[in-house]
């Protein structure tokens, strides 16, 4: 597991480090179809996104930007928060 921390102590955003081939779910275009590849950040909120079904490997539909972020995994239609959604890192589908 990553962590994100300045300097400071001030918590960084995993899409402020990620690369160029993958983009973290809340920069996702929408009606974009992308594969979950890492889900940073604490590990409580990472545990509630697994149970949701964001979790490694799946596959989620971006349906709306906004706070929260409406995705479709697995069939059902969440909303995730935006905070949270920077830390889910992505890499498009074609």
């Amino acid at each position: 597991m990553l962590k994100f921390f300045g300097a400071r102590g001030a918590k960084k955003h995993a899409h402020d480090e990620h690369e160029m081939s993958c983009t973290s779910l809340c920069c996702a275009r929408p009606g974009a179809r992308v594969c979950v590849l890492e889900i940073c950040g604490p590990e409580l909120e990472a545990c509630k996104l697994r149970d949701l079904g964001v979790r490694e490997g799946a596959v989620v539909s971006l349906m709306s930007h906004g706070d929260p972020i409406l995705v479709r995994v697995d069939g059902a239609r969440i909303g995730i928060g935006e905070a949270a959604a920077q830390n889910v890192l992505c890499e498009y589908l074609p």
